[in-house]
């Protein structure tokens, strides 16, 4: 059976297409990789308030979801299941406390909620695996590096960190020039 160059390409057009619908056969609803949406608002939340948005840009400006995120699928996929556990048992002990879900408190109860996890003052009921407090510890550092890291990573959309600290831009290694006192 002899193909045609016209029947080749055709079926490596539609080759092509496949493989291009692929990503949006995702097993979850969600626009992460690793978080689903629930998840995903409760953890935007909880880095929020960790950095906050006032007249410069928070975690949610500076894209942290997406660092934590990209971190989780690429680079540790170990801390899945820590983020997974710790985000539930978090959205648990506040609805057992305030009847609602992490994301609809105020602010001012979202940072009491904070507190509380941090001190292990969240219902141990929820928290046998790990302490609260590990899991708070993990969410500041990776939020951390998200907001303060290079863009290259996931996070710090647009340098967001860098303009509100006013810091220059990084060069790039090897091509830095320096103005010994001229």
């Amino acid at each position: 059976m002899r193909i045609t160059r016209r029947k080749f390409l055709q079926s490596l057009g539609l080759l092509y297409g496949s493989v291009l619908y692929l990503p949006s056969c995702r097993r979850n609803d969600s626009e992460y990789r690793v978080f689903t949406s629930s998840e995903a608002d409760t953890l935007i939340a909880l880095c929020e308030q960790i950095i906050p948005a006032d007249h410069d840009p928070g975690a949610t400006d500076a894209g942290v979801i997406y660092f934590i995120d990209r971190l989780l699928h690429q680079r540790f996929p170990e801390l899945l299941p820590v983020y997974q556990y710790g985000l539930k048992a978090l959205d648990q002990s506040v609805r057992e406390l305030y009847g609602f879900p992490f994301i609809s408190l105020s602010s001012g109860l979202q940072m009491e909620v904070l507190k509380k996890m941090e001190m292990d003052e969240l219902p141990a009921t929820y928290w046998k695996e790990r302490k609260s407090s590990s899991f708070f510890n993990q969410v500041i550092r990776n939020t951390m590096q998200g907001f303060y890291g290079s863009p290259r990573h996931g996070g710090n959309k647009n340098y967001a960190s860098y303009r509100m600290l006013k810091l220059d831009f990084p060069l790039v290694v090897g091509q830095n020039r320096y103005n010994h006192g001229r």
